[in-house]
């Protein structure tokens, strides 16, 4: 609710300052007093709701707070100097307008559109790989290394270690890296490329980040279910109630279904932390630096795919013991929760090429127009190589298809919906995304580095739902596509208080029923 009311109290703080600034000139005393009693009344509860809104405190504080701060004081100028005059009029329009504009998707867009990158992109580029090419011909490499020798750039092949080239066209890509991050540089290094006919496409590199975790609490629920486990944090998992996970149990035992393959799940974030006690029996590694998480995203996001059921600690997860699933890290944000779309590819093939057979991508950021070309080329390999891609949708409370890579071909998405069942407030919505879903996603108990569990809330959390879910889909039934386990999720699901907005809320019960 927060969120939705938001721009009208901002809007309305900005009309008491013109209020303000046009009493003071015009008006009697009595309405001046009440015009300036306007403004502060708007003040305080723009600061309520600002403080009440679902976003990170670190978006507030250096996102929110500053745009909006610079827009108050721009306003309160003019409308001082012009309050004698009749631009005071135009001014207000402005301001009203000026309102709707920036908390609408017409700004990004437009700039898009024109500009063919999002207004923030040339602001968080690699520096050391600005842009990614998708050369037409490889053969024209050196061509374009001499063209970029004259602005001081390299070229470089962006993912030289394909295990199998012919899966995609991924081999095609280049990253250039240009000196000092210079954007005049940036765009004609881009004008000379496109206009010379090297590229089929070029993309930003761009930076990815992670919002700080905010720690939730949450306690056992009233008249839970009764559980065949003996893991004791599992009844403050509303999420298992909603998803009807006992009767999920139930059903696996009363039926002995045995999986036909172990089924892999790669968690691509900030590591894991591989000696945790609810994680470490399930645990593979993948390389030895991925096995530690300080950031503590990627461990809370692996146990709530595969924590190990049934030993006595902690929490669950939907492989009721250890022969179903295994889960392994691919780090590919830092320790501060930082990576790069490049990277984020590299890893993805990392995981495809070490046998995934689901992909956990709790992560993402605004892309433009072409950002999905690589990772849907990267999302291709993965597919070919026998992997699932999950996505998150993200957490902007915003169209999801201008978000990478859950905007990328052949991907999963995810929302992220409460336990009322209600789209999370927080998350993107999945409309016109061709396979979207929701998972439960909001105050989400999982694990946490040093043997600790911690909630948190947002997409990050219903993705690994999903990827858990979409894990035992496999190991019963290796040989399903995506298209077939999305399919079977969609036709499982059941309606949420916004499915247009969040697509079906899974139920694994009926998922296992429909593979039988």
């Amino acid at each position: 609710m927060w969120n939705s009311i938001y721009p009208y109290v901002y809007l309305a703080l900005l009309m008491s300052i013109l209020a303000w600034f046009y009493t003071d000139y015009k008006a009697e005393r009595e309405k001046k007093t009440w015009a300036k009693l306007s403004f502060w009344a708007s003040a305080i509860t723009y600061a309520i709701t600002m403080f009440q809104t679902e976003f990170s405190f670190f978006y507030k504080i250096l996102g929110m707070l500053p745009r909006d701060i610079g827009v108050i004081l721009g306003l309160a100028l003019i409308a001082n100097n012009l309050k004698s005059s009749r631009g005071f009029f135009i001014t207000a329009i402005a301001a009203g307008l000026g309102t709707y504009l920036l908390f609408s998707s017409f700004v990004p867009d437009t700039y898009q559109k024109y500009f063919g990158v999002s207004s923030s992109a040339t602001r968080r580029l690699d520096k050391d790989a600005e842009l990614l090419i998708d050369m037409k011909n490889v053969g024209d490499a050196e061509k374009v290394r001499k063209i970029l020798a004259q602005y001081n750039a390299t070229l470089s092949p962006a993912f030289p270690d394909l295990k199998n080239k012919s899966f995609s066209e991924l081999d095609d890509f280049f990253v250039i890296n240009l000196p000092n991050n210079d954007e005049a540089i940036l765009q004609k290094v881009k004008t000379v490329l496109q206009n010379e006919g090297y590229a089929d496409a070029i993309e930003y590199n761009e930076m990815v980040s992670l919002s700080p975790l905010e720690k939730q609490s949450v306690s056992a629920k009233k008249n839970a279910r009764k559980y065949p486990l003996d893991d004791p944090q599992i009844d403050q998992l509303w999420s298992f109630e909603a998803m009807k996970m006992d009767e999920f149990y139930q059903y696996i035992k009363e039926k002995g279904i045995k999986p036909r393959k172990k089924v892999k799940i790669a968690i691509l974030d900030t590591g894991i932390d591989s000696e945790h006690e609810d994680i470490k029996a399930k645990y593979t590694s993948t390389r030895s630096e991925y096995n530690k998480d300080k950031q503590s995203h990627g461990t809370h996001c692996a146990g709530i795919a595969a924590s190990v059921s049934n030993n006595g600690v902690g929490i669950a997860s939907f492989s009721p013991n250890n022969n179903f699933v295994t889960v392994t890290s691919i780090k590919v944000l830092s320790d501060e929760g930082w990576g790069t779309d490049a990277g984020i590819i590299r890893g993805i093939i990392e995981a495809a090429d070490g046998g995934a057979d689901v992909i956990s991508m709790s992560l993402g950021g605004y892309s433009n127009d072409d950002k999905q070309r690589a990772f849907s080329e990267a999302v291709r390999y993965a597919q070919k190589s026998g992997a699932i891609v999950i996505v998150a949708a993200g957490n902007e409370s915003t169209d999801a298809r201008k978000v990478s890579p859950a905007n990328a071909e052949g991907v999963i998405v995810v929302s992220a919906v409460d336990a009322q069942l209600k789209m999370a407030t927080f998350s993107n919505y999945i409309t016109h995304l061709k396979m979207g879903i929701a998972a439960p996603g909001v105050e989400i108990l999982s694990t946490t580095p040093n043997n600790s569990y911690a909630a948190y809330s947002g997409t990050s959390m219903a993705t690994p739902y999903v990827a858990g879910l979409v894990a035992m889909m496999k190991s019963i039934r290796p040989e399903l596509t995506t298209e077939q386990v999305y399919a079977i999720l969609k036709n499982t699901g059941i309606d949420t208080g916004d499915t247009d907005k969040t697509g079906k809320f899974i139920q694994p019960l009926k998922v296992i029923q429909a593979l039988q």
